[in-house]
């Protein structure tokens, strides 16, 4: 089988670090995001049909994301924020809000009651957040935006 002239099977990859205490998130990520999505597009090389990015989805902890923030041009971080870890998480986001704007950062909330939901949802977003989850399956929702931000980028 002869491939096309002119397109490149090579497809970009972003980083999508999920920032969590356990997998569920992650996995989410993975199914709805990252690699077992779909099978890649073929990225023309010539930019007039551009396919979408790949996603590797890796689980990090919080505290070394700054640091290795300078490596990454493109970039997505899916922060879970549990009542016990919530102002730590809300000053991660803050922080890479004002030094990283471009950094699209998701924020988990699944475990804290209804009534303070809604307003720490809000409070994620004036630090920085773009999106605010409140479950796993919102990232079928959610995963088009993502790629959408970065198929953006592709046609610039």
């Amino acid at each position: 089988m002869k491939k096309p002239q002119g397109v490149s099977l090579i497809v970009p990859t972003i980083p999508l670090w999920v920032c969590e205490s356990g997998r569920r998130w992650c996995d989410a990520a993975k199914r709805f995001v990252g690699p077992f999505q779909h099978d890649p597009k073929p990225v023309s090389t010539d930019g007039t049909e551009p396919g979408e990015r790949m996603f590797h989805v890796q689980s990090l902890d919080a505290a070394p994301i700054r640091a290795q923030l300078p490596a990454h041009r493109d970039l997505v971080i899916l922060w879970e924020v549990v009542s016990e870890h919530t102002p730590a998480v809300a000053l991660h986001i803050a922080q890479i809000g004002v030094t990283r704007p471009d950094v699209l950062q998701l924020a988990a909330i699944d475990d804290v009651p209804r009534a303070r939901s809604r307003r720490l949802a809000l409070r994620m977003m004036e630090l920085g957040a773009a999106v605010v989850l409140h479950d796993p399956l919102d990232l079928a929702v959610y995963a088009k935006l993502v790629h959408r931000r970065f198929l953006a980028q592709l046609d610039d």
